[in-house]
């Protein structure tokens, strides 16, 4: 594949022809990218991935210690050679030939798992993955590149995360178990190696249903008036709220009291335990707790009269976990997230995914 590398003011971007990207503009959707942060430099793969990254090299000396296992060789003496010239251009300053070099899957492997870490889309049409198991598989990826990494710790905080990893691996299924035997040993190595101690692997967990909360039933009293709205999932913690479902609100009158009342489906299992629901305009809007109430997260709270008479614009509902944002951001397109959605399912059957996702809802 050939690789274009053009100078932006004292940083070289470099990425598949015709490009480079310039992936630190920030994509209108975070979660159409897998990023790695490597010393010298930020690599980033659009979502669905190809197999080279696009590159913003910002410190050329620390990047040279390994463009190189990631692009091969002829990149990387094109880099360093066009990070002499000082002119900027929209044109590429060189194109070449990228060769498959010994960190080019492993690395993408790495950036893919981050992904799935944070924007793992799981709900209805997608199940969740094991955070257990795939921390595991994070924590080797981590280890196999850790010296391109910008972060000199981030084996031993993968590992770290990935203490609760053997109880996963013990319920994977039975088909899978060979695999989760291997992953298992590399792991306990890893973390002997690393001084991280895992913790022992605890007793299966027994079925379990969401328990019902003393909320007022959401079909109590009279609808005055509904609607519903999508949440961005930017504003929430991973594998927390469905990301294929829209949360809905109602306003009803209750034994003479407005009563607003907001739902959101969660991932099965999960517990959202700071999650908030504003509704109306920003400068007078009504916040709700959301909490788990039987099968879904629901909020309620009693509101004046005149909420009734908002106008339909400002009939604006916003979901956020308020550890992750204090504002709202920009909407997000519901194009690119049915392309997650997709990619998520297609993971599940690819013989090139990780163990996680193959096996993702179908841990015993």
């Amino acid at each position: 594949m050939r690789i274009g590398i053009r100078i932006d003011g004292d940083r070289a971007l470099v990425g598949p022809s015709p490009g480079p990207v310039d992936q630190t503009a920030g994509p209108a959707e975070p979660f159409t990218t897998a990023l790695i942060e490597a010393r010298g430099a930020l690599l980033a793969w659009s979502v669905p991935p190809g197999r080279f990254p696009d590159a913003v090299v910002h410190a050329p000396d620390q990047a040279a210690e390994w463009l190189a296992d990631v692009y091969g060789p002829g990149v990387a003496a094109a880099v360093a050679d066009v990070d002499r010239r000082t002119e900027a251009s929209a044109e590429p300053a060189a194109i070449v030939l990228g060769d498959s070099a010994e960190l080019t899957g492993p690395v993408r492997t790495l950036a893919l798992l981050g992904w799935a870490a944070r924007w793992w889309p799981a709900g209805g049409s997608v199940p969740a993955l094991d955070t257990g198991l795939l921390a595991a598989e994070i924590a080797l990826a981590a280890h196999r590149v850790d010296h391109l990494l910008d972060d000199e710790e981030a084996t031993e905080r993968a590992l770290a995360e990935a203490a609760d990893a053997p109880s996963a691996l013990e319920r994977v299924p039975a088909r899978f178990a060979g695999e989760a035997e291997a992953l298992s040993a590399a792991l306990s190595d890893l973390a002997e190696d690393h001084g991280v101690v895992l913790r022992p692997v605890a007793a299966a967990r027994d079925s379990w249903a969401l328990a019902a909360g003393g909320s007022v039933s959401a079909a109590s009293g009279v609808e005055i008036a509904h609607g519903s709205a999508p949440v961005s999932w930017a504003d929430v913690a991973p594998q927390s709220v469905a990301a294929d479902a829209e949360a809905t609100w109602s306003l009803r009158h209750v034994g003479g009291q407005a009563v607003l009342t907001v739902e959101v489906a969660p991932v099965p299992g999960a517990d959202p335990a700071d999650l908030r629901a504003r509704f109306g305009p920003e400068e007078r809007g009504i916040d709700v707790r959301l909490e788990v109430d039987g099968t879904v997260l629901r909020g309620s709270t009693e509101v004046p009269a005149s909420v009734a008479l908002l106008p339909i614009e400002e009939r604006v509902l916003w979901v956020r976990d308020v550890r992750m944002t204090s504002v709202p951001g920009p909407a997000e397109s519901p194009e690119a997230r049915q392309a997650a959605l997709a990619y998520a399912a297609g993971r599940r059957t690819d013989p090139e995914a990780s163990l996680a996702e193959r096996t993702a809802g179908a841990l015993r």
